[in-house]
């Protein structure tokens, strides 16, 4: 009987060891203004604990998250073309710490990790993550600068791709260069949503469904560009956006909404700001680049640090507060 007991135990040992061995904490507590803290609220919104995420290489460049309510598990991925599973440590609301619990490369059809421009991993959401049933998430992610929407395991390898609307063979459609579909999103009717950093010059910027409906928008500010973009479950939108000019310019982070009922295809649909970060006003936020929704009206951000020694990898928790 001891035998049997002591057998089951070092069963359980070497599976659990692996997971032990790779789990490490990675987040340190920082403030993203010199007057608002964790726990205060700024216009629409109300902060709720940041991080600076170090201590692995692949927490660099972080341009998309999701999160994985059936495996509780915040998924990142990034413009290195790396699947990172996180694990955010909330005491009392509040976001204290993140440990990495596994990380993957994004892999090609044939089994080997993506290289070079064709791993610029930009937007990630999920389907099938809150049904009840772990091991079933299908990831989402748009590709920036070789255009694309390609399915893939929570472990990195890929499924399929998916069919773009043909509109964006269309040069007046189809985004250039490094300023491809930044953003993704999986909408309860209306399917994959996705959008580019900036649309070709001479065209409004627009949302686009794979089944080729279509939304025109204009962004918060003169140079803004979408970077993330998030579907709740009545249908609204949340739009995350970035402005940035030059070194010598603030960096400007817009959270904006969009109701349901104003998605009607070929319109121009108007947005209401959330919540804006200004550098120039005493803002530390850097380059927010990844947005998801936690659970009820709870979101987490993320910064892509651009492998600077000098910028960090920001994790921001915040709530939307009742409009």
């Amino acid at each position: 009987m001891y035998l049997i007991q002591y057998l089951a135990l070092c069963f359980i040992v070497a599976t659990c060891w692996p997971a032990l061995l790779i789990a490490e904490s990675v987040g340190h507590p920082i403030e993203i203004d010199e007057l608002v803290k964790s726990g205060d609220t700024h216009m629409g919104i109300q902060l709720l604990g940041s991080l600076s995420l170090k201590g692995n290489s692949a927490l660099a460049e972080l341009s998309g998250l999701a999160w994985d309510e059936d495996e509780q598990v915040l998924l990142a991925i990034s413009d290195r073309g790396w699947l990172i599973h996180l694990r955010p440590i909330i005491e009392d609301g509040r976001l204290v710490q993140a440990e990495r619990l596994n990380t993957y490369p994004l892999r090609d059809r044939h089994n080997n990790p993506l290289k070079g421009a064709w791993r610029d991993a930009e937007g990630l959401s999920l389907e099938r993550s809150n049904n009840g049933i772990k091991g079933d998430s299908s990831l989402i992610i748009s590709f920036e600068r070789h255009t694309r929407i390609d399915r893939y395991t929570p472990e990195g390898a890929w499924v399929k791709s998916e069919t773009l609307p043909k509109i964006l063979n269309k040069a007046s459609y189809r985004p250039k260069g490094n300023k491809g579909l930044e953003a993704v999103t999986l909408h309860p009717t209306l399917g994959i949503l996705t959008g580019p950093e900036y649309p070709p010059k001479g065209r409004p910027h627009y949302l686009i469904s794979t089944s080729g409906k279509k939304w025109f928008y204009s962004p918060k500010e003169p140079n803004g560009a979408l970077v993330a973009l998030e579907a709740l479950p009545n249908g609204d939108l949340i739009l995350l956006e970035r402005a940035y000019t030059s070194l010598f310019s603030p960096w400007v982070i817009s959270l904006s909404h969009i109701e349901a009922k104003a998605l009607i295809p070929d319109t121009s649909v108007a947005s209401t700001l959330i919540a804006r970060f200004d550098s120039s006003e005493g803002w530390l936020t850097q380059n927010i680049e990844g947005l998801t929704r936690h659970q009820e009206r709870h979101f987490f951000m993320v910064s892509d640090d651009g492998n600077k020694p000098w910028a960090q990898t920001q994790l921001i928790y915040f709530r939307l507060l009742d409009q």
